[in-house]
């Protein structure tokens, strides 16, 4: 069977414009999904999308993917049960707490572990396939090697993303947004202070200027046929927050090269002003820049250029159609600006499509110029359509129950790091690694034997696999916010888990009242990327002779940027700013 393609529909206009462009799924939500700053959907409009989308022979995959709190668990056993009574035919999951409900509420229902449960391991694969989960969306930063391994090792459907945005942290890694703004990437509201424009240090001498890492677009729309050939079963599309026409555009490109199109590539040319990378399946984010310190967000289509700029106004050489009532951007200013005249020559026109002058004086000699699409609802698309139930499910009750687990407390700024620690180191508490590849885990786990040897109180893990037999504390970072997710972690250990640290997004009083520990240390870390900034930096020589690399903010909070194990990992300021 060809590759299935799976794309974004934040809004009732953009769903119709993949479904129309030939996509064979879509990925929709509602409430709790990671995309909360979409139009998304209403849940009445939830359950006649669905009805659409089968009329159209399309799969329709709900999204539920942040994490969930333990007050919310009714509301979403319900949400569970309605979209499922009405044809979902998968939901996206982040929360093993909701994967714990969908099992019960939702009989037969393919579940999908979202890219924010961050798997890139097979050991990890096999066990979320053993409670459930029928499909892996990969982590970003796999090979195309890596991912076909998973596949092949775990024997499960695996999904891997071919277009669009790229977040600098490993996708549910990532607390950058929450400790600095209060808005969790994990509650679907980052803040993309990925985009920011920052100042580097390398031992307080200031070396670089811009968006540092603000990663290129990912397109991979030339691999198509390679990527079919490893059996990944489904390629997905970012694109929740985009409007109707760049949906129709990527999914029309993408639809092109699986049925062998061969000027796929041509038509996205212009859709991103960031710049185009390969990303980590066929590594070039290894080989070249992962990041454009020129470029913070996507702004629309390419459509032109400011050659000059004269009395008469700026002279503009096009890339494509520009007419009246058009929106554009321009990379100095970045404001919105409708175009209300425009000349060719000395003559107002309607249009133009090679060149053109714009009377606007914010315009400047060499800006780029992107068209961007004014947000369009069409509110009526889904009206004449009459939701339909499909199945019926069941309901969940949720208990109040407090877990009874040993540990109780921990002292986090007295945790050893696994590069520091060392065979006999008693009594302590040893962190684990955040992220294992296939090729890593063997060694991880022989360390971790050695470590054990030296009876350490416990070993703080954040990863799946690296739950053993050896007494567990199960991390903030692996994003633990209800009972039935401690749960879901706690059978995981078999009895060796000890304790469980909340995530971060959870109070004190909740953490405490659920039997969890609340997290009460002084240093975060805020990303961790498989990109090395040092390198992106131009600063490999510095670093192999310690520089102290900080970014700062435009606040002026300095945040200290370390390479631990080949990965960034960026920390929080020691002192906050304003």
């Amino acid at each position: 069977m060809p590759i299935e393609l799976l794309a974004p529909a934040g809004s009732p206009a953009s769903l119709r414009a993949a479904v129309e462009a030939g996509a064979d799924s879509v990925y929709m939500g509602s409430f709790w999904n990671a995309r909360m700053r979409a139009r998304n959907f209403t849940k009445e409009e939830l359950a006649t999308a669905m009805k659409y989308c089968r009329a159209e022979g399309v799969k329709a995959y709900i999204t539920l993917n942040t994490i969930i709190f333990e007050s919310e668990l009714k509301a979403v056993a319900e949400y569970i049960k309605f979209v499922y009574e009405y044809g979902a035919d998968a939901l996206i999951l982040q929360d093993l707490g909701a994967a714990r409900i969908a099992r019960e509420a939702a009989p037969g229902l393919e579940l999908h572990a979202s890219t924010q449960m961050s798997v890139h391991n097979s050991k990890t694969a096999k066990l979320l396939k053993k409670i459930g989960f029928t499909r892996l969306i990969l982590a970003r930063e796999l090979s195309i090697g890596q991912a076909a391994a998973i596949k092949k090792n775990a024997n499960i459907d695996v999904e891997a993303f071919c277009h669009g945005a790229l977040c600098y942290s490993y996708s549910g890694k990532c607390l950058w947004s929450y400790v600095q703004t209060g808005r969790s990437g994990n509650r679907g509201v980052c803040s993309q202070l990925c985009r920011f424009p920052w100042k580097a240090y390398c031992d307080g001498k200031l070396i670089r200027k811009g968006y540092l890492t603000s990663t290129k677009d990912l397109n991979l729309v030339g691999c198509v046929p390679e990527i079919e050939k490893t059996g990944i079963d489904c390629i997905k599309i970012e694109g929740r927050l985009k409007d109707a026409r760049y949906v129709s555009a990527v999914v029309s490109a993408y639809r092109k090269a699986i049925d062998g199109g061969k000027d796929a590539f041509e038509s996205l040319a212009m859709i991103t002003s960031r710049g185009y990378t390969s990303g980590y399946l066929f590594g070039d984010a290894r080989r070249e820049k992962l990041t454009n310190p020129d470029r913070p967000a996507y702004g629309g289509m390419d459509i032109g250029k400011v050659v000059k700029v004269t009395p008469n106004g700026a002279h503009i050489k096009l890339t494509g159609i520009l007419k009246k009532g058009d929106s554009i951007r321009a990379s100095s200013s970045g404001k919105i600006i409708s175009i209300y005249r425009m000349y060719v020559g000395d003559k107002e026109v309607e249009s133009a499509d090679s060149e053109c002058a714009l009377r606007i004086k914010t315009l400047k000699r060499g800006d780029t110029l992107v068209k961007v699409e004014r947000a369009k609802i069409e509110d009526g698309f889904l009206k004449g359509v009459n939701a339909e139930k499909v199945r019926k499910g069941k309901s969940f009750v949720i208990a109040k129950k407090r877990l009874n687990l040993q540990v109780h407390s921990v002292d986090f700024d007295k945790i050893i790091s696994w590069e520091a620690a060392t065979h006999g180191i008693q009594g302590a508490l040893i962190d684990t690694p955040r992220v294992v590849f296939d090729e890593e885990i063997n060694e991880v786990e022989e360390k971790l034997r050695e470590l054990a040897e030296g009876k350490p109180s416990a070993f703080l893990v954040s990863e799946p696999a690296l739950v053993s037999d050896y007494p567990t504390v199960v991390s903030q970072y692996a994003n633990v916010s209800n009972t039935l997710a401690a749960q879901e972690w706690a059978d995981l250990g078999r009895g060796s888990v000890k304790g469980i640290v909340a995530a971060m997004e959870v109070n004190q009083k909740d953490a405490l009242a659920m039997g969890l520990i609340h997290f009460t240390g002084k240093k975060i870390e805020l990303a961790i990327s498989e990109n090395n900034l040092f390198r992106e930096l131009g600063l490999a020589e510095k670093q192999a002779a310690g520089c102290r690399l900080e970014l700062e903010d435009p606040g002026g909070n300095r945040f200290p940027v370390k390479l631990r194990g080949g990965r960034t990992v960026i920390y929080s300021p020691a002192q906050h700013k304003g």
